[in-house]
């Protein structure tokens, strides 16, 4: 049988973004529960490795920030600014790839 992203094993409907944004906010080393079917799940595998997570911050941050103060001859803080809106936009890229590759299995004890 095939996993879709984000579906309870047990229940096979979808868990909702609330219960999902818990990986955002604090890591892949817990399990949660199914808001439909209250069964506890936990990840098949790590949806995106945390070293490419901080590569592709400091990558989205850094080198425009020094691209624009160099480069473009900008200020430090109109260079930071435009840096902070790329890693912003680089961010919700990394949020959106962490929700489609979440993939659950159930907890046994």
């Amino acid at each position: 049988m095939e996993l879709k992203a984000r579906e309870c094993p047990h229940c096979h409907r979808q868990v909702s973004n609330k219960v999902c944004s818990k990986y955002i906010l604090r890591g892949t080393a817990y399990t949660v529960r199914c808001n439909h079917c209250g069964t506890e799940l936990a990840l098949v595998r790590e949806p995106l490795p945390f070293k490419w997570c901080t590569f592709a911050g400091f990558i989205s941050t850094a080198v425009p920030a020094q691209y624009f103060l160099t480069i473009q001859k900008l200020g430090l803080a109109r260079s930071l600014s435009y840096a902070a809106m790329i890693g912003l936009f680089m961010l919700g890229i990394v949020i959106i790839l962490t929700y489609k590759r979440i993939y659950f299995k159930e907890v046994y004890d």
